[in-house]
């Protein structure tokens, strides 16, 4: 039994890749931009991670 939705969703995925060749940073770019023009708010996680990891270092610790 195959899943429609999710094959459609893959054949999409797929011709988003081949439009920008295969390029992670340019698909980045494009899916960045896109978020830009709709509006959407771009997150950085980068600052959560960093805490996640440094509350793992001082648990090691104790």
């Amino acid at each position: 039994m195959s899943d429609e939705i999710i094959e459609e969703l893959w054949r999409i995925k797929d011709s988003i890749a081949q439009e920008h060749g295969y390029d992670i940073e340019a698909l980045v770019a494009y899916l960045q931009s896109k978020e830009k023009a709709e509006g959407r708010q771009i997150v950085d996680l980068s600052s959560i991670k960093k805490t996640a990891e440094q509350g793992a270092s001082a648990a090691i610790e104790d």
